[in-house]
This record gives structure tokens, sequence and C-alpha cells, in this order.
């Protein structure tokens, strides 16, 4: 889908410059509100999430608005109309003048205009209240995957918008992450009895300069630290930094070089393979943070070029390394698995002990029984048909078994949603008022009603979790409850073609993201969904507090710049010159094909008529 990336409404150039077919479009004026103010005032009542766009499918471009009220009030006269403006890639050059055409009305190639009329005529019968306009086809001598086009919106034939469209992703938002309430040990019962199945560790290890790899004995110490000679590392993911002065290739090999002999220390520990994820960068988000307020900040302004050569001058980058020592380092991830005894890999032993634990009424040990036979499913050391061995009696003692076999069920077996919704409702009859399996419950309801009403309604997802803050359910979990049920309730409410109450929903949903911890993951569906209704500023402040971070996630950054590169006052700004080469360090090749046309996935290459992003392209992706 596309939105609306930028708005000229009136022509830059003279119109005594005019030379080219401008057919019969007239040249508005300086003062528009003479000629066009009935487009204006049309234009300014549009409801935000009112986006209209040009596409070519097939060849043909196609004209999409999506109200036939508004489209009748813009259109109401037959000399109002559209005409499309053809712009080319190769128009946009590196190191030369972009070249356009010597016209008021146009910077490509103006096709003929289309009146209400011959717009009608040419109308597509839409079953969702959307107008299609069939404008034409695209003349031969273009290639429809190198082009762009424009709109022109004309008014008694007066030039009244000239719109070029980008590639803004609205879909793949989906609802905020919850959850299911597992039962476990606690804290202090895994200590006194027991390792943990499985655990996550995260860590940084710095590096000195010139260290360009370690062995077994640097590692030890910080292996014995870390308490895991009773786990086997299972996945370990490396992002690794190093500091800005030198050549890029070098500091990429030499932290590549790094990232792997960590790897090798760690893996000559244990003999089950590591699975293993490496990134390298150079760290300009931190170096670029860290200089801002010193007697280096006039660096800022430099482009990476220039502030590597004035670090190969002199003692330059002596002087900075109190700096630079501390952008050299890597962040690991490790994911640890617990190294079974000889009796906990024996299928048979571990069936037997946790029908014994159970016949014994010994929940806690039978729990943890259920918990490794579970992991060990997972990393398909058992068959998923396993479970079936293990029989748990329906009593309300055995609840948290229970709750556990039944979220086990609903994530690795394929089954209907609708089906795991009646057992957890079965188990709620057998345990009444547990606020877990009543949070499991509601979760599952949620996620059903994404699908329409045939499962559950409104009503009913609102009861449950009206009924988990009566019992004392923590505020965090009610609150991710709260924040899904107004976010599938914008959708119901604009269904209904109820505007008020959707865009209370809309402000709920804002509101309890503040009093939220979401992960980056979390927080970029959130920041699309806003973008669904057009609430960009909101989209924007959600990713913005996150984009200075050097570990946030990559998808992140480029939907912060989706959002964000098409604004000129906001790209030249020193705060968002370093987020962009934060966005270039984490995936260059990614930043350059935002430059491409919208057609091969690009946000747009009309980009480049910004000067500064214009050099900020050409100094990151050109080539000869």
């Amino acid at each position: 889908m596309r939105i609306l990336l930028l708005i000229v409404l009136f022509p830059t150039i003279l119109i005594a410059q005019q030379k080219l077919e401008t057919y019969d479009i007239k040249y508005p004026g300086t003062d528009l509100t003479k000629k066009c103010g009935d487009y204006l005032n049309i234009y300014r009542r549009l409801p935000m999430e009112a986006r209209y766009g040009v596409e070519v499918v097939d060849n043909i471009i196609y004209f999409s608005f999506p109200s036939q009220k508004y489209f009748d009030l813009i259109f109401d006269k037959n000399t109002d109309g559209i005409a499309i403006d053809i712009l080319r890639r190769s128009q946009y050059k590196c190191y030369k003048k972009n070249s356009f055409s010597n016209s008021w009305a146009n910077r490509g190639f103006l096709m003929p205009p289309m009146y209400r009329k011959e717009m009608l005529t040419n109308q597509i019968p839409n079953e969702n209240g959307f107008v299609i306009i069939q404008f034409g086809e695209v003349p031969k001598k273009f290639d429809p995957q190198n082009i762009e086009c424009n709109l022109i919106l004309l008014q008694k034939k007066y030039l009244c918008g000239n719109h070029a469209f980008s590639n803004l992703e609205f879909t793949n938002w989906e609802l905020q992450e919850m959850g299911m309430f597992q039962d476990s040990l606690s804290e202090n019962e895994f200590k006194e009895v027991h390792n943990e199945v499985s655990k996550t560790l995260r860590f940084t290890i710095p590096f000195k300069k010139d260290q360009d790899s370690f062995d077994p004995s640097n590692i030890k110490p910080l292996y014995d630290s870390l308490n895991i000679t009773d786990y086997n590392i299972k996945d370990i993911n490396i992002r690794a930094y190093t500091s800005i002065e030198g050549t890029t290739k070098r500091n990429i090999e030499l932290q590549n070089e790094r990232a792997e002999s960590i790897v090798n220390a760690l893996q000559s520990y244990q003999k089950p393979q590591i699975s293993t994820t490496i990134s390298a960068n150079e760290n300009w988000v931190e170096f670029l943070n860290d200089i801002s307020d010193t007697r280096y900040s006039s660096m800022i302004n430099l482009s990476k070029d220039e502030i590597k050569s004035e670090l190969s001058q002199g003692d330059l980058a002596e002087e900075m390394e109190s700096i630079l020592s501390h952008h050299r380092k890597a962040i690991i991830e490790l994911k640890m698995q617990k190294k079974f005894t000889s009796e906990e890999n024996d299928p048979g032993i571990l069936l037997k002990f946790f029908d014994q634990n159970i016949a014994s009424k010994n929940i806690n040990e039978a729990i943890y029984i259920q918990s490794i036979i579970f992991e060990k499913i997972r990393d398909e050391q058992l068959p998923i048909n396993f479970i079936d061995k293990l029989e748990v009696p329906k009593e309300s003692l055995y609840g948290p078994l229970l709750n556990n076999f039944a979220i086990f069920n609903y994530e690795y077996n394929d089954v209907f949603l609708y089906e795991n919704i009646l057992n957890f409702e079965k188990l709620l009859q057998i345990l009444p008022g547990n606020k877990k399996i009543l949070y499991n419950l509601t979760v599952l309801k949620i996620k059903a009603w994404t699908h329409g009403e045939l499962i559950t309604n409104k009503d009913d997802i609102e009861k449950s979790i009206a009924e988990l803050e009566k019992i004392g359910l923590n505020k965090s979990l009610i609150r991710r409850l709260k924040v899904n049920y107004h976010i599938i309730l914008t959708q119901y409410y604009e269904l209904k073609g109820d505007y008020k109450n959707k865009s209370k929903s809309l402000k709920e949903v804002y509101w309890l993201y503040s009093r939220l911890d979401l992960k980056d993951q979390d927080i970029l569906s959130l920041s699309k969904y806003l973008a669904v209704y057009s609430k960009f500023d909101w989209a924007t402040q959600v990713l913005k507090k996150r984009i200075d971070d050097i570990n946030v996630l990559e998808d992140l950054v480029f939907y912060y710049i989706r959002l964000t590169i098409n604004k000129p006052k906001t790209a030249k700004q020193t705060e968002y010159r370093k987020f962009l080469l934060n966005a270039i360090d984490k995936n260059q090749i990614r930043f350059c094909n935002l430059f491409l046309p919208t057609a091969q996935g690009g946000y747009s290459f009309q980009l480049l008529n910004d000067e500064y992003l214009r050099k900020t392209y050409c100094e990151n992706c050109y080539s000869e």
C-alpha cells in the first residue's frame, strides 16, 4: 500500500519557462485560494486515513480514491480531473544535476489529462467503497519497473495539487506479545533442587586495541564467572563493534575475527556444536553520541570519509583514545540448555519418575520433569506424541501441570484456536478463579477475535479482563491485554463507521503503550498499527525512544526511516544524521535500496530531490 509522500501545491518553475506540451492545464497563479479554493477546502476535510494513490499494474496506470463521497465532492465539475507525470529513475544522478522537464507543470513526461466524464466511464466497480479509475497504459518507451507516477489534481482545469507517492509498509503489524502464563518452580526451588532446564544470558566483552583474537585461556575466567559448567551453549549471537578509525574493510574483518575467536574458545568447552550468528559493524552511533559535548563536536558535520581522514592525521586518534576505547566490544547472547543426567536422557526413566511423582502428589518434582520433556520435544530429542504417555488427573491439585500441558498443546500442536479455547474453558471449570488459566483463556480469545466474532466478542473479552483485574492479576499484564483489546476495537469501530469511538480506542492504545515495557518487535508492530490509521506522529514517537540504541532491531530502524525521511527539515538535523549512519552501518544495501523505484520495493527515488539525502546516498551507495 502507498501513502502520500509529499504535497507540492504550487509548481516551482515559472510560467515563462513553459516550452513543453501542458495540454489545456492552466497555471493557477500565486494565489491558490482563488483558483483552487474549493479543492483545498475539501482536501483539508479528508479523514487522515483517507489515502489515495497511483499504481501501475501490468503496464496500466490506476488512480484509487478511498471514498466515493469525497471523490464526488472533489470531482464535481466536468473540468475537474487528473493528469499523470511520469518520472524516470535515470533523471536522478550522483555528482551531476538532476534532469527535469523544462515545464511549469511537471518534472517528467506529462500524460494527457482525464476529466470527470472520462473518469466515470473508466471507473472500475469496487465492493469496498473505493473509487478505482483506469487512467491509461504506460507509454511503451518507459520501463514500468524504473518509473514513478506523480498525480496532478485539476480543478476547473487549474493545477491545484501535485502529489508523489512512496512505499510505507502498513501490513505485518501484530498484536502485542501477551505470552502464556506457565507454572514453574520458583527461583529458590530451582537453586535448591535443580538447574533451570534452559536459560539465556546477555553480556558485553570489551576489546583492547589491536587485540584480534581470544583463546580458551582468555575466555575461561568469563566462562567460570557465568556459572555455565552445567549447561551446553545451544546458540550464540554476537554483535561485534569496532571503533571507527582505520579502513572500514579492515575494521569489519577484525571484528569478525574477534567474534569467531570467542565462539571457538567457547566451543572448546563442550562437544555439542554451537549454532552461531555474527554481525560486525563500525560503532558510529556511540562515536557521534560521545563527541557531542566535547571539543571534537565539529566532526559531527563531516562525512564518514572526512572523519576517518581527520583521525588518520597527526595524533588525533591517540588524543581521542579515551573515547574510542569504549567503542570496541562484542555484545553477546547465549542460549543454553541444561546438561541432562543419564536418567534425564532416558525416556523410560523420565516417564517412570513422572508417574511416581504424580502418584505421590509431588507437584514441584512433576513440574520439573514436565519441563525437561517439553525442552526435549522442542529440541527434537523426543517425539511430540511422547506427551500422550503423561497422564495427569483432572483435579485442582494438578492444575499447574494441566495448565502447562494446555499451553504446550497450543504452541506445538496443529489444532484449531477454538479447540484450544475449549481446553482452557474445561480447565477453568476444574479450577474456577485460577488467574493463570483465566489469563491464558483471555489471551486466546483476543487472538480469536481478530478473525471475527464466531468464537468470542467485545463484551466477552471486556468481561474477562474486568474479572482478571478483580482477582488481582499483575497490572502490566492487564495493560497488555487492554492494548490488544483496543487495537482490535479500532478495527471493530471502523467497520461499523463509528469514527468517534475508533479515535478513543486509538488514544487508549497510545496511552497504555507509554506504561508498558515493550521489546523492539512489539514497538515496531505498534508503530505500524498507528500508521494504518495515519497517526504518523504517534507512530514516529513510539519508535524514537529506541533509535539511538546500538542494539536496536534493524527492522525498527528502517521503519523509522520510512516514516521520517521525506521530511527535509528532519533529515538535515544533526541527530538525524547520526541515526542515518546507524542505519547504514546496520545494513548499507537496505539503506541504498530505499532509493529504488517504488515498483522495485524502494521508498521512492524522488527522495533524491533533496540535496542532503542525495549527498548521503551518493556518499554511501554510488559507484561508477
